[in-house]
């Protein structure tokens, strides 16, 4: 082709009276965006499985992994991708026995995640395998991305819908924890879990208000740990939540 004729069909393309037909445009730019993703997603193992569809700039993911925390990184890394900026999935995940077999799970994960406190807080309810959670915990790390990962990590768990909040870090907090556990646990009436990993009631404090949540044996024990919140020196407020077993 003669070079003037070249420069002629630039100029044409630039100034739209020239086109090239739109299916072609878009398949020139979903099939590298797509290699881009498939590339993303080579890099762990289990994620090489799942089929990837590219419409403009929405992701569409196909196939079947072992757990919602491979499909959420699935999705995570998708969007990482730059160009990306909508991912739609039809990932088949295995579904679990029955929801109160998986809210079991959920407990266990919870109760044996090794920085989970006395100091933190959590509740959650199970519904056709979503998991909603929700609380509080302290800022000395991330528990709350770490505790999500642990729950999706699970067989069988469809969704986690985390409502997890992080305290806001400050020292005086800090301290009026240490003095809070000291005094509830010089106590006669709980001395027996000083050394509990997980006893049945939990001390949230944040900003100098403390809430006391959980079980204790009876109504004296809540009426004195009650007391012995609003005592300590430093404490603003107290809301006892408090449940007896008796």
């Amino acid at each position: 082709m003669p070079r003037y004729a070249t420069v002629a069909i630039r100029a044409a393309l630039f100034a739209g009276t020239l086109s090239l037909p739109a299916g072609s445009v878009l398949a020139q730019v979903a099939a590298p965006l797509a290699e881009e993703i498939r590339e993303a997603l080579r890099k762990e193992r289990s994620l090489q499985r799942l089929d990837v569809a590219v419409t403009g700039s929405e992701v569409t993911l196909t196939g079947a992994l072992d757990s919602f925390w491979q499909k959420s990184e699935a999705i995570r890394r998708a969007l990482d991708v730059d160009g990306v900026e909508t991912v739609a999935t039809d990932i088949e995940l295995p579904s679990a026995e029955s929801d109160d077999d998986l809210a079991e799970e959920v407990a266990k994960a919870v109760q044996n995640y090794p920085h989970y406190s006395l100091y933190d807080h959590l509740d959650g309810a199970v519904d056709k395998g979503t998991v909603s959670l929700w609380g509080r915990v302290t800022p000395d790390r991330d528990k709350a991305g770490e505790l999500f990962e642990r729950v999706a990590k699970i067989p069988g768990v469809q969704d986690v819908r985390s409502e997890i909040q992080t305290m806001t870090p400050s020292s005086e907090d800090t301290n009026l924890r240490r003095s809070l556990a000291m005094s509830i646990f010089g106590n006669t009436h709980f001395e027996q879990f000083r050394n509990a990993r997980h006893p049945p009631f939990h001390i949230i404090v944040e900003r100098s208000s403390v809430t006391l949540v959980g079980w204790v044996q009876g109504e004296i024990e809540r009426r004195v740990m009650e007391q012995i919140a609003r005592t300590t020196e430093g404490v603003l407020r107290v809301d006892n939540q408090l449940q007896t077993i008796r």
